[in-house]
């Protein structure tokens, strides 16, 4: 009687308290927890770190390995490289002064994105480009430095319409490909990609 007691509790228990579905769905929030928790950690250290990419973008001197890292950091979140990208496209900012990242429930779409606006200084947003290019390449060399692939794509991107807006459309679908080849569903490269794709050209004005 008790083999027979013990044994069909034992085999009962797992269903009829539920500990299986519990198990699963542990897990399941566990690893929803988790994949939220790294995205949100990459839209915060870039939100943090936007002052430092932006003045690496534009600082004089080859590009330093920890210049490369505040860079790609400051390229992991799009709100962060509309406001670079701004920045880069804005003729008379200088230095990032209060820069902050763009807000699309309360701010327009830059015109910038789409080559709209005031022209920008070529030489400078050409220079960017190269930097951003510069950044993924100290990644290359150097995977175990903790960069986030998102961000390593995300600075590719932005040096792929940096490239795109002084009208450098094959330099710009060339870096646009790199970027997706790191995470295909990357938004700037893609819609640079595009605009090369169907001959869509920056028409500044001035």
């Amino acid at each position: 009687m008790r083999t027979t007691d013990t044994t069909t509790t034992a085999t009962t228990a797992p269903t009829m308290n539920g500990t299986a579905t519990g198990t699963a769905n542990a897990t399941t929030t566990g690893t929803t927890s988790d994949t939220t928790f790294v995205r949100y950690s990459h839209e915060i250290a870039a939100a943090v770190t936007l002052p430092s990419g932006a003045r690496a973008l534009v600082a004089p001197g080859p590009l330093t390995a920890a210049a490369g890292i505040a860079l790609t950091t400051a390229c992991a979140a799009l709100s962060t490289r509309l406001a670079l990208l701004a920045f880069l496209a804005d003729p008379q900012a200088d230095e990032p002064i209060g820069i902050t990242g763009h807000d699309p429930f309360t701010e327009p779409t830059p015109p910038a994105l789409v080559g709209a606006g005031p022209e920008p200084d070529r030489e400078r947003v050409r220079r960017a480009g190269d930097r951003c290019v510069d950044a993924w390449r100290l990644w290359t060399q150097d995977r175990g430095s903790g960069q986030s692939v998102v961000g390593v794509a995300g600075a590719l991107g932005l040096g792929a319409w940096c490239a795109w807006a002084v009208h450098a459309e094959a330099r710009a679908a060339t870096r646009a490909r790199y970027a997706l080849d790191l995470r295909s569903q990357d938004p700037l490269a893609r819609l640079v990609l595009r605009s090369c794709t169907l001959g869509v050209r920056a028409v500044w004005r001035g």
